[in-house]
């Protein structure tokens, strides 16, 4: 015999939907096939109760958006019956249940439904919460509800406010209000002349207030929206409603049309009120500059002036519509202010004098050299945050400290100084990102940037800079010495005097140029020889380097080579070799089952990396280098097209390729097998690997990505390279040349994908040893390596040593991460004033595309759909290649270099990308839902078509 089907039936009025009215559907969902809910109308609930707070319609659409109702139906009264009936016509043979609390003991409607052959089910009342004891408690506490301040109130009656005051207020403001009670106050700038009226005003005497506008103003106009709730410290609606700017005072027709698109905002956003005002101003003319100020950082609350501004249109409404924008950011507690900013910062803090203790936010425009203030409203995100204002002030102050020691001269090197850059060398904030876990930056540190960078470069020709570490952190963002690097990349034969000159033209040109710092080895250095030294080299010329220095340079480089060139073959083959020896290791491990053991692993897997993996891979990087730098100015000299040099990319065959080819072709379980250690963020330990995150590995999906299968080059392509080789005295001819560059690239990545096994294999020994004392992933990572290799003995011990050093660690990062830090240091003022330069992103291929965005910031269970749209991502190290398996239409990242992992991958598969955008391009993409990205012409165009 079938079951009969069953179907839950109950009525709710739904109104201050709580806790209790859930836990009575989800018991209804709960013993029946499908569950409808009644929600009564607003006249059947006041016949028998006070009118609710929200109408029908709020009530069944709240009602109607819960997963686990299947049905909901208007109940007309209190009475079930009539959707009772409705439901048994509709289904004669189902089993009709109704459901109520057992706080009633007569449920209308039960009658009926036992007539059918339904039955009444009770479930437990409960009875915490309803709608009168949520009402009791607001009228219990409402002595401590924030009492409601206009901020315009506060600046008249400033001298009696204090921060905690402030905390216990609601603060309202409107437009017009607050620049009305500021006005007379200021001297460091000025307000533009207003004039302000009601919605009400506008509806009662329109006529008077347009006679009033045009006695009162002659020129340009603004008519600026300025409602009751655009602007509060709890919310703010900035943006929201309209303003017209350009508007004649003369025209009284163009001045109603403006007005009236003022209050067609308001109706079109839900925001009429009789309380909103329409505000008229003389236009700013003449702006050299204009912009918005938050007074403190919106994600962090800290202790920064962060300042976007145009000083290049002229418009007043650049900045807020995003049309222009540049940005820099300066400590509260900096002394000194950039020249274009003194006068802006000096009328700001004037104006927090006025309003204390209240974050803000202040739109600005400069006019023959005037501060004009056009807009000042509470910063609604931050105001009830705390703040560690003075550790941060010492945390800065640290850092300083640090810099200066670092910067001092050095015996073994040349320069007199040195500057920090986050992207130079070895690419820090892209391999390990801007703001890495601590154990993620003493593990690169330990297996590559400590001796293992420069110990690689050494033997292959470079100066020797021992003992020289690589990269600094400050606070918690990783920084390449630019004094160690540039040393290490001068020829070890070249004189002393002659290092000491190209180190100090080097730093200095960066310096002036910090935009240039993620494509130092083509625009700032030479680190090798190619066919554009001598067009380079007039640059030399011009800042007064002799015609012997640079020949002897040319010697250097063009000598260094020609040695690795001509020593490739075997020296690639021999690296690689060592390289795949590593897999012995691997094998060799015992089995782990104490933390003990787990730790000895990682150990001898992070050992044998040093010694047999990343020393290697350096070498074989620096080659790869050398042959795209050559082959890049191959392009440059015309010897080859950019189209050749787009399809040389496409036909290497790297590591990449394989996961491509292997993601169709493999089963899952071979796949994973053979993939299983990649993980997206090499060094981070709370990054799940390819065979802990299925998610990642979706059957479903086939890349179409086209690869030259076999670049064959004509006769005259082939000797036209030849030709520049031999005129060049480079070794070999066409075919070496290439063949270099191909098998450079493709044992670059090779190797890569090796070394890392051990090190994710190491990680994994790691998170082991971890979870067996108790610690999660995520506590892990604010170790560093050392405090794990170097414990030994009792495991109680160590834990708890390991708990004191995590919870350090987490105090300290709390202030770490309040800190804004420059991409580039060059003096103890980059930590109080931050200029964000705007970078120039490393454009991928010739290709134009115009797509959605799809911004990846973590890589957990839920992947999104990436299929067709530009990724975006702030790095891109080798655990990111599974997005190449998902037709993505192009890649941006926020930081990578020309010869970057993401640079080399998107040049082989030839996917248009932009490589290493920085903060303000990226930032901006990110904020927008559809991009073109035109690598030919190489722009960036964000739109935003939600």
């Amino acid at each position: 015999m079938v079951e009969r089907k069953k179907i839950a039936y109950l009525g709710v009025v739904g109104d201050l939907f709580h806790y209790g009215h859930l836990q009575s559907i989800l018991f209804a969902k709960g013993i029946a096939d499908i569950c409808v809910v009644g929600v009564i109308t607003d006249e059947g609930v006041a016949s028998y109760r006070v009118k609710p707070i929200a109408n029908l319609n709020e009530r069944y659409v709240v009602i109607e958006n819960l997963r686990c109702v299947d049905r909901v139906m208007v109940q007309q009264t209190r009475d079930y019956t009539e959707n009772l009936q409705k439901l048994h016509i509709e289904h004669p043979d189902a089993e009709i249940i109704l459901v109520h609390g057992d706080d009633l003991k007569d449920v209308p409607g039960a009658a009926y439904v036992r007539s059918i052959g339904g039955r009444l089910a009770t479930h437990p009342y409960y009875e915490r919460l309803s709608n009168f004891k949520i009402m009791q408690q607001i009228l219990d506490r409402k002595d401590s509800v924030k009492d409601i301040e206009k901020l315009s109130t506060l600046i008249q009656n400033r001298q009696h406010v204090n921060a905690k005051d402030l905390r216990n207020k609601t603060i309202i403001s409107t437009k017009a209000s607050t620049l009305g009670a500021l006005k007379p106050l200021l001297t460091n700038s000025k307000i533009e002349e207003l004039f302000a009226f009601t919605t009400t005003d506008w509806k009662n005497g329109k006529e008077k207030v347009l006679q009033t506008i045009q006695e009162k103003f002659t020129g340009n106009i603004v008519v600026r929206s300025s409602a009751i709730n655009e602007d509060t410290l709890d919310t703010s609606m900035a943006g929201c409603f309209e303003s017209v700017l350009n508007v004649s005072a003369a025209e009284k027709n163009d001045i109603e049309d403006a007005i009236e698109t003022v209050l067609h905002s308001y109706k079109s956003k839900d925001a009429e009120s009789s309380f909103n005002q329409v505000l008229i101003q003389s236009q700013t003319e003449n702006v050299t500059m204009s912009g918005v100020i938050f007074t403190r950082t919106l994600e962090q609350n800290a202790p920064y002036y962060v300042i976007n501004y145009d000083d290049a249109t002229g418009s007043t409404d650049s900045v807020t519509s995003g049309k222009e924008n540049k940005m820099i950011t300066i400590s509260r507690f900096a002394t000194r202010f950039p020249d274009k900013m003194a006068n802006v910062m000096q009328a700001v803090k004037e104006i927090e004098d006025i309003i204390p203790y209240i974050p803000l936010d202040i739109e600005f425009g400069v006019s023959e050299d005037k501060v004009v203030i056009f807009q000042v409203r509470p910063l609604a995100i931050n105001v009830h945050k705390t703040n560690v204002d003075e550790k941060v002030k010492q945390k800065i102050e640290s850092l300083k400290d640090k810099f200066q020691l670092l910067a001092k001269p050095l015996d073994h090197l040349e320069g007199d100084a040195t500057c920090f850059a986050d992207m130079p060398d070895w690419n820090p904030a892209e391999i390990i990102g801007d703001h890495p876990n601590h154990l993620d930056y003493s593990l690169y540190d330990y297996i590559i940037t400590n001796a293992a960078w420069h110990k690689a470069r050494t033997s292959q020709g470079y100066y020797n800079v021992a003992p020289a570490k690589l990269v600094e952190l400050f606070g918690t963002k990783p920084y390449v010495n630019v004094r160690h690097s540039f040393n290490s990349f001068t020829p070890s034969t070249i004189s002393e005097s002659l290092r000491a000159r190209l180190v100090s033209f080097y730093l200095e040109k960066l310096t002036n140029n910090p935009h240039l710092q993620d494509k130092v080895e083509f625009d700032v250095l030479f680190t090798c020889y190619d066919f554009t030294f001598n067009e380079k080299a007039e640059e030399l010329m011009k800042a007064g380097f002799t015609h012997e220095e640079v020949r002897e340079l040319k010697h250097a480089l063009l000598t260094l080579t020609n040695n690795l060139i001509h020593t490739a073959s075997s020296s690639i083959e021999e690296d690689l070799r060592s390289v795949m020896d590593l897999e012995i290791g691997r094998r060799s491990l015992i089995e782990s089952h104490t933390p003990q053991q787990c730790i000895d692993n990682a150990r001898k897997l992070l050992d044998e990396c040093k010694e047999l993996g990343t020393i290697q891979f350096s070498r074989l990087a620096r080659l790869g280098f050398i042959g795209k730098i050559m082959l890049h100015s191959l392009v440059t000299k015309n010897g080859i097209s950019q189209e050749v040099y787009d399809s040389l990319f496409n036909s290497v065959k790297t590591v990449a390729t394989d996961i491509n080819d292997d993601f169709t072709t493999l089963s899952k379980e071979d796949f994973i097998t053979k993939y299983y250690h990649l993980r997206p963020g090499t060094y981070d330990i709370t990054s799940l690997r390819y065979e802990q995150n299925p998610g990642l590995l979706q059957r479903n999906m086939k890349s179409d990505v086209a690869k030259e299968e076999s670049l064959v080059l004509d006769e005259m392509t082939l000797a036209r390279i030849s030709t520049t080789l031999q005129e060049h005295d480079i070794t070999g001819n066409a075919s070496t040349f290439i063949t270099f560059f191909r098998k450079a690239t493709e044992a670059r990545e090779l190797s890569k994908f090796e070394f890392t096994k051990n090190l994710s294999d190491a990680l994994e020994e790691i998170a082991n040893a971890g979870e067996m004392m108790g610690f999660t992933r995520k506590e892990i990572a604010m170790l560093d390596v050392q405090d794990i290799l170097t414990a030994n003995g009792d495991v109680q011990q160590i834990t708890q040593q390991w708990k004191e050093l995590i919870q350090a660690r987490e105090h300290k990062r709390e202030i770490d991460d309040q800190l804004v830090l420059n991409s580039v240091i060059v003096t103890e003022d980059d930590f109080d004033v931050i200029e964000h330069y705007k970078a120039k992103p490393n454009f991928i291929t010739q290709k134009m595309i115009d797509s959605t965005i799809v911004h990846i910031e973590d890589v957990g269970e839920d992947i999104p759909d990436i299929e067709g749209s530009v990724v975006l991502i702030e790095n891109g190290d080798p655990g990111y290649d599974w997005i190449f398996t998902r037709k993505i239409a192009g890649l941006i990242t926020k930081y990578g270099g020309v010869a970057s992992h993401m640079s080399i991958r998107c040049a082989e598969f030839g996917i248009p990308a932009a490589i290493g955008c920085g903060d303000l391009i990226f930032n901006t993409v990110k904020n927008g839902s559809h991009v073109t990205l035109d690598c030919k012409q190489q722009k960036i165009i964000s739109r935003d078509e939600k």
